[in-house]
């Protein structure tokens, strides 16, 4: 994964929570539901919560901020990417959602699929690099 320059290694989960939260899907049952697909719904809501300690454990690993992955109590969770402007790059204000906005997108079962093909394609292509 590469962010604001930065690459670094994630595990397959990570790439599918980055996937759910970049194409708006933000609610927790949601997010569960496409990042631990292959076991048809039988995960705890720990499960959830250590993924996402863990994704903010990483971000901080390498020098972003910790806060870029937001918790909206009782939905689930963002990514706040206005965080990764600096003063000599702001992000442009078009590419600035506000929490509650992105909060109410609704969950789009194509938007899934559009992301794990996008995923898996980008994947295999980086194998026979």
């Amino acid at each position: 994964m590469s962010i604001n320059n930065k690459t670094f290694e994630v595990t397959e989960k990570h790439k599918r929570l980055v996937i759910c939260l970049l194409n708006g899907i933000t609610q927790k049952n949601d997010i569960i539901n496409v990042v631990w697909y292959e076991q048809g719904g039988m995960v705890s809501d720990n499960n959830y919560h250590q993924l996402i300690h863990k994704f903010r454990n990483l971000l901080s690993d390498n020098q972003l901020p910790k806060a870029m992955l937001r918790t909206i109590p009782r939905h689930g969770a963002i990514l706040d990417l206005s965080l990764l402007a600096t003063d000599n790059d702001p992000v442009p204000a078009e590419e600035i959602v506000s929490l509650t906005e992105q909060a109410k997108k609704p969950f789009k079962l194509t938007t899934v699929f559009s992301g794990l093909i996008t995923s898996i394609t980008l994947f295999t292509k980086s194998l026979y690099r």
